[in-house]
């Protein structure tokens, strides 16, 4: 009998935020005691190298029958990655990493209005262009303070004497009227904090994020590495675990990685092991579309050896701007197109811990980027998209 084997891949940013392998095992095993009786499930952990200096938890999911007899019925491999993709932006300060995420965003402008205006060749792209507004929002919050400083440390006499003293050497500038729109940006910085009263988190998370998938997929940044390291663990599980079929667990930036991994791009086929054990893909969160919005190059030409020996499962939430429901509208249903030139569709598993909320005060409150975080709650003992996900796994045998 197979050794069923998970491969955890979390995200960048805000989505890592106290995230663990150990914490998603955990909300595993609290949903099988949930509804499951006559059991017991517990969890053990180690550490391992698959690589000098590369290391992974494994967390063993067991069950525990009424005589005490133990068996091993999953366990998961964390895949850290981070560090590799997120040392060269994270000793910046805030303000270097909301310009970057501004430059980023201004660089991506003319792609994201030719989405919006040919919207009939693009999926999603009132959702795309919206989470392209409050991205820019946020880049300029920070931009906004400079002014509105500078405003706070001046008074009405000081900015006359400049403008006077402008006038005498040859300036014509207003300061005055330069001063009152400092006001004015002043009152508009005010009402986002007050909106977003998590608003520097959330600049430096989106910053750090962007930033890292822009130079991961642009310019191929650590990619390399990335994607080898990936293929270790693999070989590692290959050789030191009896029959292994693995499934990899992906949140959000991780569902690239996984994508790349098995989907790899100019045709190349993935490694033996990959094709040969590999039997389940599952993204929650998925930003395909917004990655596909950026760079719609990114996921042509892909090598589609695994779309007939693989199953997709696709967790998603329509609250969530970043997610994908991999449907030609922003409604709940199953999935109508996949990855470009792969055949394989997923099967779309909806989540969703609220009604649907819009307007203007759930614009600014950036309510919909906040929901990326929220298919489980920080706490393990909480509901989490493990409810709707369990039951796929069991009914095909995954688990």
């Amino acid at each position: 009998m197979a050794t069923k084997i998970g491969i955890y891949i979390t995200g960048l940013g805000q989505s890592i935020h106290n995230e663990t392998v150990e914490k998603y095992t955990e909300r595993l095993r609290n949903e099988l005691n949930f509804t499951t009786t006559g059991f017991n499930y517990f969890i053990k952990t180690e550490k391992i190298s698959y690589q000098p200096e590369k290391n992974s938890t494994v967390v063993s999911l067991f069950k525990k029958d009424k005589n005490d007899i133990e068996e091993l019925i999953y366990k998961i491999y964390d895949f850290q990655y981070h560090k590799i993709l997120t040392e060269k932006f994270e000793h910046y300060n805030i303000f270097i990493k909301n310009l970057i995420l501004f430059s980023l965003i201004i660089k991506k402008t003319p792609q994201i209005t030719l989405r919006f205006f040919r919207k009939k060749e693009f999926s999603s792209p009132y959702q795309t262009t919206y989470a392209f507004s409050i991205l820019l929002i946020i880049s300029l919050c920070v931009l906004f303070l400079i002014p509105a400083c500078i405003d706070l440390m001046t008074n009405e006499s000081i900015i006359k004497n400049i403008s006077k003293l402008l006038y005498h050497i040859g300036y014509d500038i207003d300061v005055e009227r330069i001063h009152n729109y400092g006001k004015y940006v002043l009152s508009i910085t005010t009402l986002i904090l007050i909106f977003a009263p998590q608003s520097k988190t959330i600049i430096t998370s989106l910053a750090t994020e962007f930033s890292c998938v822009d130079s991961y997929i642009a310019n191929g940044e650590q990619s390399q590495i990335v994607l080898g390291n990936l293929d270790s663990l693999v070989e590692y599980i290959a050789e030191n675990e009896p029959d292994p079929e693995i499934h990899f667990h992906c949140y959000s930036f991780g569902s690239i990685l996984a994508v790349d991994l098995l989907f790899p791009v100019a045709e190349i086929p993935p490694s033996d092991n990959v094709q040969k054990l590999t039997k389940l893909l599952i993204t929650t969160g998925n930003p395909y579309e917004f990655i596909n919005a950026y760079y719609p190059s990114f996921y042509k030409r892909r090598s589609p050896i695994m779309e007939n020996t693989i199953k997709w499962m696709n967790v998603y939430s329509v609250s969530d701007v970043f997610a994908t429901n991999y449907r030609k509208d922003d409604s709940r249903g199953e999935a109508e197109f996949g990855i470009k030139n792969i055949a394989i569709l997923p099967e779309n598993i909806n989540y969703e811990i609220t009604s649907d909320k819009s307007g203007i005060i759930a614009f600014f409150s950036l309510n919909s980027i906040k929901m990326h975080k929220c298919y489980w709650d920080p706490a393990t003992i909480g509901q989490s998209c493990m409810k709707v996900l369990l039951p796929k796994l069991t009914s095909k045998g995954f688990i």
